[in-house]
């Protein structure tokens, strides 16, 4: 039996940060704090519907990129974007994502949700969900420390 050309796959991952709605949407919406958990590897940052964001990182497997694209922006709700990855330049999986906000008890409620085409050969969703597990465990520790007023 032949290998799949590609296969598809979802992740959800849940996450409740004690911080208001207000300080956890900002921190996706401001360029300094995005950068602030993200990290320097966010090279552009245009948060409006159809803006675009890229960013690279270097790993003893190589150069790995992605290029993102905003869809639908609704304030303190939802953001709905569009993702590739590449490895040295091949792209290896495609991304639709939502990342739903909501109150939770004085705190927020974050719900990332991403279906994924994934081109072989490819870490896959488990090289995603372990990616942005990270990534949502850098945005708690920014918003722990962060004391500013959200923007």
């Amino acid at each position: 039996m032949a290998k799949p050309t590609h296969e598809h796959e979802t992740i959800t991952i849940e996450r409740i940060y004690p911080n208001c709605l207000a300080h956890v949407w900002s921190a996706w919406a401001v360029e300094e704090k995005k950068k602030a958990w993200f990290g320097d590897r966010l090279a552009e940052f245009d948060f409006r519907p159809m803006g675009a964001e890229r960013s690279a990182f270097d790993t003893d497997m190589g150069r790995h990129s992605n290029e993102t694209r905003y869809f639908e922006i609704k304030e303190r709700e939802r953001i709905i974007f569009a993702y590739s990855m590449a490895l040295n330049g091949r792209v290896h999986t495609v991304s639709l994502t939502t990342v739903a906000f909501a109150d939770h008890d004085g705190g927020t409620r974050l719900t990332y949700t991403e279906q994924m085409c994934i081109i072989p050969p490819s870490d896959g969703a488990a090289g995603r969900k372990h990616g942005w597990s990270g990534l949502l465990e850098s945005l708690a520790g920014y918003l722990a420390t962060d004391v500013r007023l959200p923007s």
